[in-house]
């Protein structure tokens, strides 16, 4: 088979031919739960209602970019403490076999973003905006809480470059940002409680004050176990198995960190699991794969795959863990060891292009922090469109 030829600065060639072949407590306990739950059904019907459209001028998956929209949050555990919410709103490049010449004489030299020039690896970038907002268990309590969470709100960009197949995956990732009051935690967190969930916080004047972060992060995974090509098709049913490892350097968190993920179910794009960390304490990416040797077969479906995966942790620096001046002019405590070093995580992911939903449960198997007084644990909901 003639070797296809892809140029980064300009759009793909068109694929070679196909191969044969749910009263007002209620409400106001529920309120952010419906709203979500109704993006979702959204999305869903969009799956349904757009995809005809889109199907009757369809463009090629190499030229095509990526937009998401990723919600974090514990009310739906029936929680609303240390972790208490998130989002991030990421735009990814599209399929690139060749990294762009301004930044490749840097990038290449990083171990495992190579691009292989025209070979089977594939590159992209990633932007991303990401807000985080972590609040003491009790919301109605104006007085400070020291044998609680701080409140402590943070605010982000990133920028992650990435390089991968159906095997391999390197990326690497610099986050810059701020924790405290310019994080306009505090005004976010009011608006959805006084319009959507019922009673406002009243504690955020002891929130931890304005101080500046950056982080490095980069990241490995290594696929253990690799499909038949045919079962990452939308009717195929398949399985892979990968591990990984990822570290990070900077003010915002220090840590190094091992991971194991087991994907299966009915049309797995190939490549890697997204797994849906906060931008900074993790990797914003998108590692779908599309083999660049091989010729597009088109396969009309919804994919509906699943993943399990877990993880250790051992960190040496957080920054909201780690207590600071407050905006009262007191001082917040240090917690006694960092949160997280345990983690299991279920995902389920469905989608059609050009749009997918996935939903991601993170969970927490060590015991708290003493001065932690609710549950760490969450979960992602992502809402992706292709165009």
């Amino acid at each position: 088979m003639t070797r296809r030829i892809i140029e980064p600065e300009r759009s793909r060639p068109s694929p070679a031919p196909p191969a044969p072949g749910p009263m007002t407590g209620w409400i106001h306990r529920l309120g952010p739960r419906l709203i979500v739950l109704a993006m979702a059904g959204a999305t869903m019907c969009g799956l349904s209602t757009q995809g005809a459209a889109a199907e009757a001028q369809p463009k090629s998956p190499w030229d095509r970019w990526m937009i998401r929209f990723e919600f974090d949050n514990d009310t739906f555990l029936d929680s609303d403490d240390a972790f208490t919410a998130g989002w991030s709103l990421q735009l990814h490049s599209k399929l690139m076999d060749r990294w762009n010449p301004a930044f490749a004489g840097w990038i290449d030299k990083v171990p495992g973003l190579g691009d292989d020039g025209q070979g089977r690896r594939l590159v992209r970038w990633a932007v991303a905006l990401n807000q985080i907002i972590i609040t003491p268990k009790d919301l109605t309590i104006a007085e400070p809480q020291p044998d609680d969470a701080a409140w402590a709100g943070l605010i982000g960009v990133t920028g992650t470059w990435s390089s991968y197949d159906n095997n391999r995956l390197g990326a690497i990732q610099l986050y810059l940002g701020c924790m405290g009051p310019c994080a306009r935690a505090e005004q976010v967190q009011t608006f959805v409680h006084e319009h959507i969930a019922g009673v406002p916080p009243e504690g955020w004047d002891n929130q931890l004050s304005n101080r500046a972060l950056a982080n490095l992060n980069y990241e490995y995974r290594r696929k253990l176990y690799t499909d038949d090509p045919a079962a990452y098709v939308p009717r195929g049913f398949g399985t892979d198995l990968a591990i990984g490892a990822q570290g990070g350097l900077g003010n915002l968190t220090t840590f190094l960190q091992g991971e194991v993920d087991f994907r299966f179910g009915w049309g797995m794009p190939m490549g890697f699991t997204r797994i849906p960390d906060p931008a900074g304490i993790g990797m914003v990416l998108d590692p779908v794969y599309l083999d660049p040797w091989k010729p597009l077969v088109k396969v009309r479906g919804v994919r509906i795959y699943f993943n399990l995966g877990a993880r250790y942790t051992w960190s040496t620096y957080l920054a909201p863990a780690e207590g600071g001046a407050t905006e009262n002019g007191g001082h917040h405590p240090p917690l006694d060891r960092y949160p997280g070093s345990r983690q299991a995580l279920f995902g389920f992911h469905v989608g059609g292009a050009p749009f997918s939903f996935h939903a991601t449960y993170y969970r927490y198997a060590e015991p708290l922090p003493n001065n932690i007084k609710g549950s760490i644990d969450w979960i992602n909901l992502s809402f992706e469109r292709r165009f």
